[in-house]
């Protein structure tokens, strides 16, 4: 035993099981894109899949026989899109708010506009629980018989109208905000025409003449949005990662501009200055070319902590500044 440490003070682990040695929350951050493509496409493959189980339910039920089309389409169908999406969601709130924490010590976000990150968090969250409960159909239904307006078909528009005006001005934003870096520009691009095809689709918007059913068509669009949301959120958690570390090149600002700009301040400035100094010449002729009346130079004196003048003093100093002026 060590004769530094006591019978009770022996350490149980070793230096490596210090906080220094632990990877930082950044490092969780995939820095390679061939990483994110990974990801978009395992979100991409859950969708095909779920979506192929619903199609070919029939003929797996045939060839199973112990499980029934319906079950096989609430299984891996239903059940499948629920989840992933679910699972996509808690990632890009994940994201969203180390997003929060990195952005708002930029120094020039003077409109704080690092806070919408922190609500994209918070949406992402509500979004992901409502994913798997699927409260937002049973609460239209419920709107929808309490105010005896069928807002579109089958209530749909109790859910959609407030989601796609609350959920497209907070996409609009984020996108605005995320526009520095390209490729997370274009991702949240695609993530919006996803949303909106899947709004149309929700809306009854499409055609009869089209093989794909509208419910397979808004559970695969939205199920598309939420990957390109999280690919979106991805890249621009990477970006503002190498823009902290000063890995990302920004065009320098016009030096002449600058200059010539600090130039006119400069100018400006002195000339505020001579302005001001003009005035108080000005002021200070006044006063000793026009009467001065006696209260007023005691007044004076008294503010500069000279002695009271006598009468005859003051009648005596009146006589002089007369003849001042007079010459």
């Amino acid at each position: 035993m060590d004769e530094n440490f006591g019978p009770g003070d022996t350490p149980r682990y070793g230096a490596g099981a210090n906080i220094e040695n632990h990877p930082q929350i950044t490092d969780f951050v995939p820095r390679r894109y061939r990483i994110i493509g990974l990801i978009i496409a395992l979100g991409l493959f859950a969708g095909t899949l779920a979506e192929l189980s619903a199609h070919y339910a029939s003929q797996i039920s045939d060839r199973l026989g112990a499980v029934s089309a319906a079950e096989i389409v609430a299984t891996m169908s239903d059940r499948l899109v629920a989840w992933s999406s679910a699972t996509i969601l808690l990632v890009t709130a994940v994201y969203a708010r180390m997003l929060f924490n990195l952005r708002r010590h930029r120094v020039d976000d003077y409109r704080g506009s690092y806070r919408l990150w922190r609500l994209a968090g918070w949406a992402a969250v509500a979004l992901s629980f409502n994913a798997v409960v699927g409260g937002h159909l049973l609460l239209a239904r419920v709107l929808g018989q309490w105010s005896g307006w069928q807002l579109l078909p089958e209530s749909v528009g109790w859910w959609l109208v407030p989601t796609g005006i609350i959920g497209g001005w907070l996409l609009t934003k984020l996108t605005f905000d995320a526009r520095e870096s390209r490729s997370a520009l274009l991702a949240y691009i695609l993530a919006f025409g996803c949303f909106t095809a899947a709004g149309v689709a929700s809306a009854g918007g499409v055609p009869a003449s089209l093989a794909v059913g509208a419910d397979t068509l808004c559970r695969a669009l939205a199920l598309a949005g939420n990957v390109m949301l999280l690919a979106g959120t991805l890249l621009f958690v990477r970006y503002v990662v190498l823009d902290v570390q000063g890995l990302i090149d920004h065009p320098l600002v016009d030096a002449s501009s600058e200059a010539n700009s600090g130039l006119k301040s400069k100018s400006l400035h002195r000339r505020d200055q001579l302005s001001a100094q003009q005035r108080a010449a000005t002021e200070k002729d006044e006063r000793t070319n026009g009467w001065v009346d006696a209260a007023e130079l005691e007044q004076e004196e008294d503010q500069h902590g000279q002695h009271r003048l006598s009468k005859a003093e003051r009648k005596r100093l009146r006589k002089q500044k007369n003849r001042n002026r007079a010459a």
